[in-house]
């Protein structure tokens, strides 16, 4: 593992957090691990919540002795076996303390853990290293949450979806609506594909 020093560490909208676990995640996490979720679910569940990144004491320098003279506060990186680093993230406090008891917890939105992630270098956010479920957030779909992606619809556990979009698939009743639009397209590229 190394640190990355002399990052700053953002505001937090986060104020009153508790250090809990957004019971989203939680949800989306167990079912990944039961092979009853998938990844898109994970990540569908991520984009809309919190994460706590870890910040540690490191040393800037030392005296003749050995002492610490001086220390910074930086966000840790993981190297995977297969040489890619990864931003560590966890979703509350008792995963973060299970894997260092030491780290002070940083409450961001994910989307903000993202592109801490890429601007220090890295091609992963590794979220709860430590457990209960470890998962990982690689390249594109990193990339994807440091843009701002939210799932159109309304997916498992994630919430109601945004009310534009919502608004945009309703149909009127009369016709005119999206939802029309969409089911005429479809049939005219049946009836294409059909002859």
């Amino acid at each position: 593992m190394t640190a990355v020093p002399r990052r700053r560490v953002p505001s937090t909208p986060f104020g009153d957090d508790d250090g809990a676990a957004d019971p989203r995640i939680v949800a989306a996490l167990a079912a990944y691990e039961r092979g009853e979720g998938g990844s898109a679910d994970v990540l569908a569940a991520l984009a809309a919540g919190r994460l706590l990144i870890p910040v540690v004491a490191v040393a800037e320098s030392v005296d003749a002795t050995g002492a610490e003279k001086e220390t910074a506060m930086a966000t840790v990186l993981t190297t995977g076996r297969d040489g890619r680093r990864g931003l560590l993230a966890f979703t509350c406090v008792e995963s973060l303390h299970r894997w260092n008891p030491e780290a002070r917890p940083s409450p961001v939105p994910t989307r903000s853990a993202a592109e801490a992630a890429l601007a220090d270098g890295a091609e992963a956010l590794v979220i709860d290293l430590a457990g209960p479920v470890m998962f990982a957030v690689d390249a594109a779909d990193l990339r994807s949450l440091a843009s701002g992606w939210r799932p159109l619809g309304p997916w498992p556990g994630v919430g109601q979806a945004d009310p534009a979009v919502a608004a945009a698939r309703a149909d009127t009743g009369d016709g005119s609506g999206a939802g029309s639009v969409w089911r005429r397209v479809r049939r005219r590229v049946r009836r294409a594909l059909i002859g």
